[in-house]
């Protein structure tokens, strides 16, 4: 297995990347500060306390992680800061931190078959396009966090690093109840493997032990989470999106933004299936059913949604730009 020369970014490559990532972030950070953070800083607050109390409706009842890390970075900065002030600040450095770990984890990812530049021109798209998912709502903090979790999911899985993803798995569940699809990509990883590309990797019998365990974790949090906090009625219901959706004002929306939020790497992501590496192959297949989750559940204009798929869409898309970089995976050994 051939490893990329290191020098291939400079010598400078790692802190020069680094700079170039949390440059990247701040300035995304800063943009939703100014058009979501401080403007709807009442419903934020309204919303916020809900889910504290256990009142919010479902499903945000039920997505207690943030709010309640925004909750305690609230409460230090209200030592030295007045509450609106200390809420406003302490949801803007969480959002910092999420984008740079959304942005720094996809670069991770992605640098197991691309180059420094390679996979910095990934993180760079998906950087440009974020704007366009991170509107169009109020308070859904959640979702940044969910697309740089399913990205260490895939890591994790990708670097065999088992125990690791069992707390991506269990982070992800007090997230949003979309994180089932990591245990999913686990699952997609290893079946049809072969060759160099399935080296090392669990027995079939340790494999559905491990599925089953990731499966159990997602379970226990689910429907634990609404044992607890007791059934809560629903924000919409799926006629009501069903109607939401299918106007034609809406379809013409969806179809703008959805096309926008990936722009030329849809049409390369499909050009660039059949070259990509196996692993990025086998876990694209994750792709159709999250759609059709979406589709069912989900405002199809709001297309933050599709943001857990930049780990799916930009390998893809890469593999068909650069093709001989893709078909060399790097070894991390």
């Amino acid at each position: 297995m051939r490893t990329p020369d290191a020098r291939a970014g400079g010598g400078r490559s790692g802190w020069t990347i680094f700079a170039i990532v949390l440059s990247v972030s701040a300035v995304l950070a800063y943009i939703y500060f100014r058009q979501v953070g401080r403007p709807y800083l009442a419903e934020r607050l309204e919303l916020h306390d809900q889910i504290l109390r256990g009142t919010a409706e479902s499903p945000y009842r039920y997505r207690v992680l943030v709010p309640f890390v925004g909750e305690a970075l609230t409460r230090a900065l209200g030592a030295v800061l007045p509450g609106d002030r200390a809420f406003l600040l302490a949801y803007a450095l969480y959002d910092l931190a999420a984008i740079f770990f959304l942005l720094g984890v996809l670069y991770r990812y992605l640098r197991a078959w691309f180059s420094n530049e390679q996979a910095l021109v990934g993180v760079l798209f998906a950087a440009a396009t974020m704007p366009m998912a991170l509107r169009d709502h109020y308070f859904q903090p959640w979702s940044i966090l969910e697309a740089g979790l399913f990205a260490a999911g895939l890591l994790c899985v990708r670097d065999k690093r088992y125990r690791l993803l069992a707390l991506v798995v269990a982070l992800a569940s007090l997230n949003r109840e979309t994180a089932v699809f990591i245990p999913l990509a686990f699952l997609c990883a290893f079946v049809g493997a072969k060759g160099e590309d399935g080296a090392n990797r669990p027995s079939g019998a340790k494999a559905a032990l491990l599925f089953g365990g990731y499966v159990a974790i997602w379970a226990a949090i689910f429907f634990g989470l609404r044992a607890f906090l007791g059934d809560a009625p629903r924000v919409v219901t799926v006629e009501e999106l069903l109607a939401r959706n299918t106007n034609a004002a809406a379809i013409f929306r969806s179809v703008m933004r959805v096309a926008l939020i990936f722009g030329a790497f849809w049409i390369f992501a499909v050009a660039g299936f059949r070259r990509a590496p196996g692993f990025v192959q086998r876990t694209a297949l994750l792709a159709p059913p999250y759609l059709a989750v979406i589709a069912l559940w989900g405002v199809w204009h709001e297309v933050r949604l599709l943001m857990p798929l930049y780990a799916i869409v930009i390998p893809l898309g890469l593999s068909f730009l650069y093709r001989e970089r893709a078909a060399s995976p790097r070894s991390d050994s």
